[in-house]
C-alpha cells in the first residue's frame, strides 16, 4: 500500500458555479459535489489529467442540500470515467407570495428583467 496515494480532484466544499434559483428565499445558489471526487494512482505514475463538465438543471425552491441538482461529468482525455451527482451548498426555502411580488416590482424598477 505504500507504493499507492489518493488524490483528491474535488471535495464536498468545492463550488463547480452558481445557479439561480426559481421563486426562492435566495435568488442564486452555489453547485457543490454530493461526494468528493478522488482517485486512488500509484505514486510514481503521472497525476490523472482529468477533466469536468457540469449539467444543472433548473432549481425550483424549496431545495435541500444533499438533493440531486444535476451531473459532474470526470473524463480523463475524452473517456468519461465517473458520473457524480450535483447539489446545492445550502438549503433553500419557498419565497412568499408578497415577496415575490416585491422582488418583480423592484427588478421592474431596476431594469433586471429577462427578454
Amino acid at each position: 500500500f505504500a507504493q499507492y496515494e489518493l488524490e483528491t480532484m474535488l471535495s464536498t466544499n468545492s463550488v463547480l458555479g452558481k445557479t439561480l434559483v426559481d421563486k426562492g428565499t435566495k435568488r442564486s445558489v452555489e453547485i457543490v459535489p454530493i461526494e468528493d471526487i478522488t482517485f486512488l494512482t500509484k505514486k510514481i505514475d503521472p497525476k490523472i489529467n482529468a477533466t469536468y463538465e457540469i449539467e444543472v438543471e433548473t432549481i425550483k425552491a424549496p431545495i435541500r442540500k444533499g438533493e440531486s441538482v444535476g451531473k459532474l461529468y470526470i473524463y480523463d482525455g475524452k473517456n468519461k470515467i465517473r458520473e457524480v451527482d450535483l447539489t446545492v451548498k445550502e438549503d433553500i426555502g419557498k419565497e412568499n407570495l408578497f415577496n415575490l411580488f416585491i422582488r418583480n416590482l423592484e427588478d421592474i424598477i431596476v431594469g433586471r428583467l429577462k427578454n
